[in-house]
């Protein structure tokens, strides 16, 4: 069997400031997955406005962190899909790795830990950001995102706000 591999993936994907889709105006993207059956991601610089602990009540877990830290908004796509961004540990073989540190699960048995470890680097994303087969690639052509190396200190920033702003400037040097 052929696999195929991304030339591209795992990238970050900045919005053209001509792209004025709602859904990712003046967003980053960490493009996880890309190949000939589409491209999949999630948004680096969209917190929703609902903390774990809430995520956790309406879906009977446990949760043993800060009771502020946000959920984040990965897409458009099948929003109650929970996708985890993880800086440490050990990936499983299910898991796909970006760099040295930083991996992405969709392992709910890793939440669950995750949940209740107040010590871990992670993120929660609700929903993804997809593309079909070729769509994100003439997107690309058309000039709507520009791609940009992984930055893993951009992952998990603190400063959603400014990180498009900052990815535009890296783009402009």
């Amino acid at each position: 069997m052929i696999v195929f591999m991304s030339p591209i993936a795992p990238c970050l994907l900045v919005a053209s400031p001509l792209l004025l889709d709602p859904n990712f105006l003046h967003t980053v993207v960490l493009l996880i997955e890309h190949d000939d059956q589409g491209a999949m991601g999630v948004i680096l610089n969209r917190p929703l406005p609902l903390t774990l602990v809430k995520i956790c009540e309406e879906s009977q877990l446990v949760f043993g962190g800060d009771p502020d830290v946000p959920a984040w908004r990965g897409g458009p796509v099948d929003p109650q899909r929970g996708i985890i961004l993880m800086r440490g540990g050990l990936p499983t073989e299910e898991d796909t790795v970006l760099d040295f540190t930083d991996f992405v699960s969709f392992r709910k048995d890793l939440l669950e830990s995750l949940l209740m470890d107040d010590t871990a680097t992670y993120r929660l994303f609700l929903g993804y950001s997809g593309w079909g087969p070729n769509q994100l690639d003439a997107e690309m052509e058309q000039g709507a995102w520009v791609r940009l190396p992984l930055h893993p200190e951009w992952l998990l920033t603190d400063d959603s706000k400014g990180l498009w702003q900052k990815a535009i400037q890296a783009i402009s040097g």
